[in-house]
């Protein structure tokens, strides 16, 4: 009788462990801070906040969640370049933020002589992609934020409507609304915007709408990723200056906590549904 071979166990994942360092502002701290300085700091603290959460659910929605297939690929395809919209969108709205509370007074706001040499930087990047009129309206991230949000600007769709493949002209009802997916609305919109943002940055003549439309988004894409890292750049440094201000003393001197965050999941580990069994609609 033969033994059983012996199984060799698999070593243990280790679950993933970093620490968060806790610090507390003082409430009178606050109220005798200016009203300025109070809207600088929370200004900049809620744009980084609003980033981070859309960061991290556009890295989920890229992650597969179903079995491949045209209706899922579809609902995938919408999920993305929704959060590629809102990601984008908030980045400039954030910019505008900035500018407002920070470079537009006279002279320009003390704190961001306090900035690190690389938080100057990104500075510079970002003042020199959203404030170069007449040009500021047709970089790629206001162009998506401005054309396929529907409540901004329109845009023309008869090329898009032209190109558009059979695939993207398909649509899906189902009973309850959150269910329903219309892929040739977005598709047009989206189509036509990454071509026009093509155009925009290449302006030369005889290449095709599809050629433009899959370099448009080419540029979204990389625009959205160099914008974010200099965002949060700057919005760092900046926030780490007016703590100091708020305080009247550097941040070192705050009594800190650490605090183990273990089993934090990776991010491709987590994704969003393309569908839900929500049941049906009430009253349908």
């Amino acid at each position: 009788m033969k033994k059983p071979k012996r199984k060799i166990p698999k070593p243990k994942t280790q679950p993933s462990r970093f620490e968060l360092i806790k610090f507390e502002i003082g409430e009178d701290a606050l109220k005798k801070a200016t009203p300025r300085l109070r809207n600088q700091i929370a200004g900049c603290m809620h744009a980084h906040n609003e980033l981070s959460v859309l960061n991290r659910v556009q890295l989920f929605s890229m992650n597969e969640t179903a079995d491949a297939g045209d209706l899922n690929s579809s609902a995938m395809i919408i999920q993305q370049w929704f959060f590629l919209q809102l990601l984008a969108g908030k980045l400039v709205e954030t910019w505008k933020m900035l500018a407002a509370r920070f470079l537009h007074s006279n002279p320009p706001d003390a704190v961001l002589k306090k900035l690190e040499v690389a938080q100057a930087e990104s500075l510079k990047w970002l003042t020199d992609y959203f404030s170069d009129p007449p040009k500021d309206k047709d970089n790629a991230l206001r162009i998506i934020r401005d054309k396929t949000a529907f409540h901004y600007d329109k845009l023309d769709l008869s090329e898009a409507i032209e190109g558009l493949p059979a695939e993207e002209r398909i649509f899906y009802v189902a009973q309850h609304p959150a269910n329903a997916l219309y892929f040739p609305g977005s598709a047009m919109v989206f189509r036509a915007a990454f071509a026009l943002i093509a155009a925009k940055t290449d302006p030369v003549h005889g290449r095709s709408f599809e050629e433009r439309t899959a370099e448009g988004a080419k540029i979204v894409l990389r625009d959205v990723e160099l914008a974010n890292v200099h965002m949060h750049t700057v919005l760092y440094g900046l926030i780490r200056a007016l703590l100091d201000e708020v305080l009247g003393y550097p941040l070192d001197g705050l009594t800190q906590t650490r605090i183990p965050v273990v089993g934090a999941p990776k991010p491709d580990k987590v994704g969003l549904p393309t569908f839900i069994d929500i049941g049906r609609r009430s009253g349908g």
